[in-house]
């Protein structure tokens, strides 16, 4: 009899579970989305408008090169409708957590189609001495999400799944979604604008994140501290200030979820002024509270900081 009722008990248990994946026809009857990050976030909303909920998979203003996932995380994303992200080449969390669900038709690769030449590796240039006893398991440079180009594969990709789940809405998944490519459109004219003719060529900031607009559209970055925001050495702190200074560059981008002490050391050293830089990775407490927030506005801002750090 005992195992009987175990039995009853573990049926019931799977139901729950079951029940709770991929099922559209929640109380509020909305298809549930988790994305990566911040711009599959605001791509699924606006193509989705009032037909899903979505949530970013990151706690707010999240460093992700320190970010693992938690059992409790990794399960609601597994109880979800679809998960978003760009792809397992470049995102090692995201790989792990889509090897949970297993049934392809709730999560996708927003770019699944990268070539070899698409991906961006990972370079130190600081100096000879940067040498870690242990290097970080992804080399590539996972920041794709920053490419407008890029971004209009992810919104399409998007887009057709979102019609695939739900045909029923097709045509405000389509309206929603032209709406969007404009807009991405109109960003990548703008950056092309901004960086056609620059006085400087290279752009300091807090780490290394502007590989795929610096591959784009024809500029240098130069990261305080590496891709995964690792710490140089004194040698290379040095060699940073002493090539800051030398390039008389007025500006030094610092970005919202990156945090580090040498930052605030080269900004005492140089006379470069900072300038903030959304690397659209996650969202801000503070910005999350804010209604009026989305890729469009996010890049709007980093456009202007871009003008002013080339340009001004």
């Amino acid at each position: 009899m005992k195992k009987i009722y175990q039995m009853i008990f573990m049926m019931l248990a799977i139901l729950v579970v079951v029940s709770g994946c991929g099922n559209q026809n929640s109380k509020n009857d909305k298809l549930k989305i988790y994305a990566t990050n911040y711009p599959y976030e605001s791509f699924a909303k606006q193509i989705g408008g009032e037909h899903v909920e979505v949530d970013s998979i990151y706690p707010s203003g999240t460093d992700l090169h320190n970010y693992e996932p938690t059992q409790k995380e990794m399960i609601n994303v597994a109880k979800s409708d679809l998960f978003i992200f760009s792809s397992k080449e470049l995102d090692p969390v995201a790989k792990k957590i889509s090897s949970t669900i297993k049934n392809k038709e709730y999560k996708l690769e927003a770019i699944p189609n990268l070539k070899g030449n698409d991906i961006l590796e990972h370079h130190h240039e600081h100096g000879e001495e940067h040498n870690h006893k242990e290097e970080p398991e992804n080399k590539q440079d996972p920041h794709i999400w920053l490419d407008p180009i890029a971004n209009k594969e992810a919104a399409k990709s998007i887009k057709n799944k979102l019609v695939q789940k739900d045909p029923d809405h097709k045509n405000d998944y389509e309206n929603n979604y032209k709406k969007l490519i404009k807009d991405i459109e109109e960003i990548d004219h703008k950056l092309k604008t901004v960086t056609e003719s620059p006085k400087r060529d290279t752009i300091f900031i807090s780490h290394d994140s502007l590989g795929y607009l610096a591959n784009r559209y024809h500029f240098k970055q130069t990261g305080v501290t590496g891709m995964n925001n690792e710490e140089p050495s004194q040698k290379e702190i040095l060699e940073i200030i002493k090539n800051i200074n030398q390039a008389k560059t007025p500006y030094i981008l610092y970005e919202q979820n990156v945090s580090s002490k040498i930052t605030d050391i080269i900004k005492k050293d140089t006379n470069s002024k900072p300038l903030k830089f959304h690397n659209l990775e996650v969202l801000t407490k503070k910005e999350n509270k804010q209604k009026n927030i989305s890729y469009q506005t996010l890049m709007e801002k980093n456009i202007k900081t871009l003008d002013k750090a080339l340009n001004k």
